[in-house]
């Protein structure tokens, strides 16, 4: 990528001096390749020592990273791993106005793209977890919720629906809701069960659950 980078700006240069007629030697264009990879390289150094100039790419090159798979864990996300606290700043590159309140740990890259697990703490007791997938420019290409609690009114009764989730190494993602009666004694009820992965163009494909 940085060959390409260095190749294109070449080109770019050669070609503006030559629609203004202007000619330089062949040791000139040669400084000022120098000079981009110096510049490359300086970058390159204080990104390694954490030093940033961009507060996005620092959020996301620093957020704290979790590997595969991923087993629920309720609303004790803590158990899945160490959250880092969303800046409102960043609050936008998920759908989110700036005065919410959101966490986010990384996962592996699926297709070179950047999958991000976000959490949304403005209910503390039930947060709702959802999977991102992002573009280079850390823009979402697509959203995944996994898990959300939520009360619900049937005809004959009353209690909450849950999800429950399991994530595999090669991304394939189970989401299962259950309904829970307000009746302790009766077990939770499977609803509906739904299995996605992620496509080369960085979406979320369902895929058929085999009974």
């Amino acid at each position: 990528m940085r060959k390409i980078t260095i190749y294109g700006l070449l080109c770019l240069v050669l070609t503006t001096f030559s629609c203004r007629g202007r000619k330089h030697d062949v040791a000139y264009y040669e400084m000022m390749i120098d000079s981009i990879r110096k510049a490359e390289q300086v970058a390159e150094i204080q990104k390694q020592a954490g030093i940033y100039t961009d507060p996005v790419e620092a959020f996301f090159d620093t957020i704290q990273r979790r590997s595969l798979p991923i087993q629920s864990a309720g609303a004790d996300v803590g158990r899945i791993g160490r959250f880092s606290s969303v800046p409102p700043n960043i609050n936008e590159h998920f759908g989110y106005p700036a005065n919410a309140r959101l966490k986010a740990l990384a996962l592996p890259k699926a297709w070179r793209r950047p999958v991000i697990l976000v959490c949304d703490e403005q209910d503390s007791i039930n947060p709702v977890l959802s999977l991102y997938i992002m573009d280079q420019n850390r823009q979402p290409l697509d959203m995944l919720c996994i898990y959300q609690k939520q009360n619900e009114d049937k005809v004959d009764d009353f209690g909450t629906t849950f999800m429950e989730y399991f994530i595999t190494s090669k991304y394939e993602i189970t989401l299962m809701q259950y309904y829970q009666s307000h009746e302790p004694s009766l077990k939770p009820q499977l609803e509906h069960a739904r299995r996605f992965t992620i496509s080369k163009e960085g979406l979320f494909e369902e895929l058929p659950i085999e009974l």
